[in-house]
């Protein structure tokens, strides 16, 4: 059985080892080793990358009581290789893991909220709880979380059979089968005690700082994102600078960035409402002005909004059938209405709609809409307007029509 010295302290870089077996998959080589530093996947926290002689250690994951490490190129059983550890990365996992610790600790002290999962990820980490916290309630986690990282409290490990588990009381107790368990300490259980198998700082100042990023419910309790030591210090960075160059936009301090940012959306607010209006009002105009039967218009300038209202404008002053496009910000939109005493399907005129102009869209009998990803031509309109006046029978009416007045 493969010997661990990834819970060493202080933290072992590189050593010898020997290969005990090596296996062709799918994904690489498995490989065993009599000992090794590379942590393999486990406890929601990320394998260690590293070297073992000329191969790289792309993944490790545990197996039958083994460790296995998946090498890129094979190696010899039988025969000794030295294993170097991809030391940032396992800094960055065990500062990762630590502050869940501490954050989960702290949030079932503070809250009865217990964590119910976690996830590490190459930019990111979750914590769900499952009681809800609103935002004052995450923000005296944070910082409580981050008064344990000032005081440097030990991150202290006990092992233990089932039977020595059962007799005391730590925040959670997972269902291993080992009867060798391990229950991870921080401040003596002040801050947190519970079942682990990662790696994690020796001290919680080695933390360095707990940013709890973004938060949202999820299954009637919260899911948390966060970030510890440099991963946090990097974000908070990139937050201030995207601030700084939005508050210089808008020609304002960071501390007024909030103000000028309601404003302006409440500037936003009102002249769209304006603009709705005065919409309302062209397209009533043009609908008043509009005396055929089957009406099929473009207008610059109209979103897809603006040609719905258009349409239903047109049908209310008396329109058959209303095929209306609007070409704005480089896009084409169009909305087909029918009105009540029309028979012709709106989603057969989208078929051919969208057979003459590349357009994609559809709807029901009665109304149907898309957008065309090219142009829609002069002659594209009379041609749809042809073929409408044909299919409701206007074509034959207008011929009577004149033969009439002949």
């Amino acid at each position: 059985m493969t010997e661990r010295l990834y819970y060493e302290h202080p933290v072992i870089t590189e050593l010898s080892a020997r290969v005990v077996s090596c296996e062709k998959t799918d994904r690489g080589f498995a490989v065993v080793f009599d000992r090794t530093i590379i942590f393999p996947e486990g406890g929601g926290q990320p394998a260690d990358r590293g070297t073992a002689g000329k191969a790289n250690i792309l993944d490790a994951f545990e197996k039958d009581g083994e460790v296995y490490h998946v090498a890129d190129s094979p190696l010899e059983p039988g025969a000794e290789c030295v294993i170097k550890l991809d030391l940032e990365r396992r800094l960055d996992h065990t500062c990762q893991h630590t502050g869940e610790h501490i954050l989960s600790g702290l949030a079932y002290k503070l809250f009865g909220a217990r964590n119910v999962g976690f996830h590490m990820a190459e930019d990111y980490c979750t914590i769900d709880l499952d009681k809800f916290l609103d935002e004052d309630a995450l923000a005296l986690l944070e910082r409580e979380a981050n008064a344990a990282v000032r005081r440097d409290l030990p991150v202290t490990e006990a092992h233990m059979d089932h039977e020595a588990l059962s007799k005391i009381e730590i925040r959670k107790k997972s269902d291993v089968k080992s009867d060798d368990i391990r229950v991870v300490y921080i401040g003596g259980g002040d801050v947190d005690s519970c079942t682990c198998c990662g790696t994690h700082c020796f001290s919680s100042g080695e933390v360095g700082y707990i940013r709890i990023g973004d938060s949202q419910k999820y299954k009637g309790g919260v899911r948390l994102w966060f970030s510890c030591g440099g991963r946090a210090v990097n974000e908070a960075n990139a937050l201030t600078r995207a601030m700084t160059g939005l508050a210089r936009s808008y020609s304002t301090s960071r501390d007024e960035l909030p103000s000028a940012v309601r404003k302006q959306s409440d500037e936003l607010a009102s002249l769209k409402r304006e603009l709705k209006a005065r919409t309302l009002a062209l397209s009533k105009r043009i609908a008043a002005e509009n005396k055929e039967p089957i009406a099929v218009v473009m207008e610059e300038g109209f979103g897809a909004n603006d040609v719905k209202m258009l349409s239903e404008e047109l049908v209310a002053h008396g329109a058959r059938i209303a095929l209306v496009f609007g070409r704005a910000n480089g896009a084409v939109n169009y909305r087909a209405l029918r009105g009540e005493s029309e028979t012709v399907s709106m989603g057969e005129v989208v078929k051919a709609v969208n057979a003459l102009t590349c357009g994609k869209g559809g709807g029901s009998p009665v109304f149907a809409q898309g957008a065309s990803s090219g142009d829609v031509t002069e002659e594209m309109l009379l041609s749809l307007c042809k073929l409408l006046k044909d299919w409701t029978g206007e074509s034959r009416k207008e011929k009577n029509d004149e033969l009439l007045r002949l």
